[in-house]
């Protein structure tokens, strides 16, 4: 299984989970939710061609303890089906193409190369305070090949009569990787009698704060910083070099026919984000709101991102809302990314494993190119307010869809269309409270 492009998947499908009106429960200083909140959300996420899809399913609960304190769980399983990109070729004409791995992976169930299930649960407490909240939490994630378990805190301070709002947060992740044998890999760690095993440790800290301009206006603003040290490398992306083919002092020119070698990223990252948000409420509309988000994210490898987004919720009658989003994205390439190398390779005589002779990092992986990302979507969500026994109802239900292409990105690059591709999003689900 590709994990790291599992959990880009289940990230973006839980960020659009989140999205959806009701199912984040916003946490305020000094204040408990005195209402026990039940969420159900599904998401099918289907890429072009039908190369990937994923199903999601995800489920919440939330409750008072006292007067003071809420806990809350959360449950999510991912169904993840297709085929992924592993290395880059290049023809005689100098065209760049995607090898993509196909066919079943031993043991699937669905007939395709990947075929996993993911299945994860966390949970929270948190205590109000006069002005302020503190929280904690945990969680573990587990698939065939992957498995993490992390920790987080998180605190909130009013200040200024309560128009602003201090913010901090702290997480830790210790995940495990362990590849599964596959067709179309041949080289450790994908040997099973070799018992691979891949370790990494993640640590994100956050600091922010939330100030109220007026009756009708509020900006936030966070920096996140983040640290992530061991085993970086996806074990299921190969990288293509052209050149010679070297056994000790022996090398020959492998005729432009080009050799795969496992990926080799550094083994530690450090990032930092910055994220700013207006909200503008328009009286005169019905109650309307537009969300204006800018965000800034660099790391040691190179990658320099940009991301704006905006999205307009607009009330309507009975309880209905829509909101209409839009999101542009762009990124720079990591300092070891190249489509395929030009470079000589080394073959370890012990134990026939080939690799860059003259590089410590390559990659082909395409999520570390160069590229822009437009998207688009709409949500509608209906809340019942009438509905005895229970306080409220809240359905939800959107549709998004996703264009990665290389000229999308600020200034534009001449890297080709090979690794561009689209998907849509849709989702559904409801909010209970009682």
């Amino acid at each position: 299984m590709k994990n790291d492009k599992k959990s880009n998947i289940a990230a973006k499908l839980t960020f659009a989970a989140l999205a959806l009106p009701g199912l984040v429960q916003t946490v305020s200083a000094g204040r408990v939710e005195e209402t026990y909140n039940a969420d159900f959300q599904y998401g099918n996420y289907v890429e072009s061609n039908s190369r990937m899809k994923v199903d999601i399913f995800e489920g919440a609960l939330s409750a008072p303890i006292g007067k003071s304190m809420t806990a809350s769980v959360n449950l999510v399983r991912d169904s993840i089906a297709g085929a992924s990109p592993v290395y880059n070729e290049r023809d005689a004409n100098g065209n760049i193409t995607q090898h993509i791995a196909s066919g079943a992976s031993p043991g699937s169930s669905c007939g395709k190369l990947i075929c996993e299930q993911r299945d994860a649960i966390s949970t929270g407490l948190t205590y109000f305070f006069d002005k302020a909240s503190l929280s904690f939490g945990g969680g573990y994630s587990r698939e065939n090949d992957y498995a993490s378990k992390y920790f987080n805190t998180a605190g909130s301070l009013d200040l200024n009569k309560k128009l602003t709002t201090v913010n901090f947060g702290a997480s830790v992740a210790f995940d495990e990787i362990q590849p599964s044998p596959s067709p179309g890999f041949t080289s450790p760690p994908f040997d099973s009698a070799s018992n691979f095993k891949g370790h990494k440790t993640s640590q994100q800290y956050l600091i922010g704060v939330s100030q109220v301009i007026d009756k009708d206006s509020l900006v936030q603003s966070n920096m996140t910083f983040g640290y992530h040290t061991g085993y970086l490398t996806d074990p299921y992306k190969q990288a293509t070099f052209y050149g010679n083919v070297c056994f000790d002092d022996f090398c020959f020119d492998d005729g432009g026919v080009g050799t795969v070698v496992q990926e080799k990223r550094p083994r530690e990252r450090f990032e930092w984000a910055w994220l700013t948000q207006y909200v503008r409420h328009f009286e005169q509309f019905n109650h309307a709101a537009l969300h204006a988000d800018y965000r800034f994210s660099t790391n040691d490898w190179g990658v320099n991102a940009h991301t704006v987004e905006f999205s307009w919720h607009q009330p309507i009658a009975d309880g209905w809302q829509v909101i209409p989003r839009f999101r542009y994205y762009s990124q720079d390439k990591a300092d070891f990314y190249q489509p395929v190398f030009d470079g000589d390779v080394a073959v370890d005589l012990n134990t026939g494993v080939a690799t860059a002779k003259n590089l410590n990092s390559y990659s082909s992986d395409y999520r570390l190119a160069s590229f822009g990302t437009i998207s688009g979507g709409i949500k509608f969500s209906k809340e019942i307010n009438a509905l005895q026994p229970f306080s409220q109802l809240k359905f939800q239900t959107g549709f998004e869809y996703y264009a990665r292409k290389a000229e999308y990105q600020l200034g534009g690059n001449n890297q080709g269309t090979f690794a561009d591709y689209g998907y849509y999003l849709i989702t559904a689900g409801f909010n209970l409270k009682f």
